[in-house]
């Protein structure tokens, strides 16, 4: 006889539909390798039958042929590619078959298929929980294999790290899109954690007079915030259409555009000399720009992208109320009051402020940590190019 799954790659088709009855008819009778030889018959011509093929698996699966069953599924899934049913049972084929590494390989494609499915039966959405756990004891199970994290510095461990992440899909892969200018050979990272440094701890110790500078600014000078999105008429709203103007998420201009804000930036001397230094990005027409900004209460600020990836920002957090949160791509965070960081804005980002409070963020702009004294001057030159005394990329 023919081995039906080399056969299966030469010769598309269906079985008979009265071969599927004989073979549920033995079923019925409880002659069960008696359907799996009418099964295994009827693919020999029938190779593209992915219900065949389906329940061929399940027999030889009930019966304790493992192997062949997983045989069987492969030619399912040949036939009907990233079935939802079929990958599920291969995934369990390999999982019985002790081989977890495989098995979490064919789950990750289930759950993801498994997020288009939104009218799934209880017993499927029961599978996929369990299949869930499964997967996260994998992870940890791969994660505390791994040899190298504890002689890595600290660069190469947070590149390890988000390098496992995305391998064992703890969370999706986001990338840069700016929407306007993009520097190459830069890496997708959200938060530079271990960068700029000294700019982190002078903010840390500046913080207390930065908070009050803040505060006197807002009592004195109610009247110069300015809704943080106000873009000019004609000048397409895109992500910005719900915030447009709002006064929901308003802002002190201290710099912007590299322009000193007369009356703001003069009321906060000591947030101005925080931040200054070589970290600042120097952009003809675009930077750098420094604000405190304000998010009322119940707002939600959409996903959204910054706009040149030769930049990173900075948050300061001052006025944190509980329920503030962060995302940028796969990471979200909590801020903390005095505690910065620094982020590519080029990645998808977002923020929330679900508290009955006002959130005050001091944010501002400094150079990508990678960049040497040339790359900026590149970055400089071309801006300086086309600026021509006006403001580029709106936000």
């Amino acid at each position: 006889m023919r081995h039906p799954f080399l056969f299966a790659k030469r010769v598309l088709g269906e079985m008979n539909p009265d071969l599927h009855r004989a073979t549920d008819a033995a079923l019925a009778r409880g002659q069960v390798m008696q359907a799996v030889a009418l099964l295994e018959e009827g693919l020999l011509t029938a190779p593209g039958d992915f219900a065949g093929w389906m329940k061929l698996a399940a027999l030889r699966r009930r019966t304790g042929q493992m192997p062949s069953a997983l045989d069987a599924v492969n030619a399912a899934l040949a036939a009907r590619p990233n079935d939802f049913v079929g990958l599920l049972l291969k995934g369990s084929l390999h999982e019985q078959l002790g081989d977890a590494d495989r098995a979490a390989e064919i789950y990750r494609a289930v759950v993801f298929h498994g997020r288009a499915e939104v009218q799934l039966p209880a017993a499927m959405k029961a599978q996929l929980q369990r299949i869930n756990v499964f997967l996260e004891r994998h992870r940890a199970n791969v994660e505390s294999r791994l040899a190298l994290t504890d002689t890595l510095d600290d660069a190469h461990r947070m590149r390890a790290r988000r390098f496992a992440d995305n391998v064992l899909d703890r969370r999706p892969a986001y990338h840069q899109e700016p929407t306007h200018y993009r520097y190459p050979g830069l890496s997708d990272i959200e938060f530079f954690d271990t960068n700029h440094g000294e700019l982190r701890d002078r903010l840390r110790r500046a913080f207390p007079d930065i908070l009050a500078e803040f505060h006197a600014l807002a009592v004195a000078h109610a009247d110069r915030q300015r809704p943080y999105v106000d873009l000019a008429p004609g000048q397409p709203a895109a992500q910005w259409s719900a915030l447009n103007r709002s006064t929901d998420w308003n802002a002190f201009h201290l710099i912007r555009y590299g322009d000193h804000d007369p009356v703001n930036a003069a009321a906060c001397p000591r947030t101005i000399a925080a931040f200054a230094g070589q970290e600042q990005a120097v952009i003809p027409g675009l930077g750098p720009n420094l604000m405190f900004s304000l998010l009322a209460p119940h707002t939600h600020i959409p996903s959204h992208h910054g706009v040149a990836n030769f930049r990173v920002v900075c948050h300061l957090p001052l006025i944190i109320p509980p329920g503030c949160r962060f995302r940028v791509g796969g990471d979200t965070r909590e801020w903390q009051a005095g505690e910065p960081w620094i982020f590519d804005d080029t990645i998808e980002h977002e923020a929330w402020n679900d508290s009955n409070e006002l959130r005050v963020v001091l944010i501002g702009d400094l150079w990508r940590p990678e960049l040497d004294d040339q790359d900026r001057a590149i970055v400089q030159d071309l801006m300086q190019a086309q600026a021509t005394g006006r403001n580029l990329g709106g936000l």
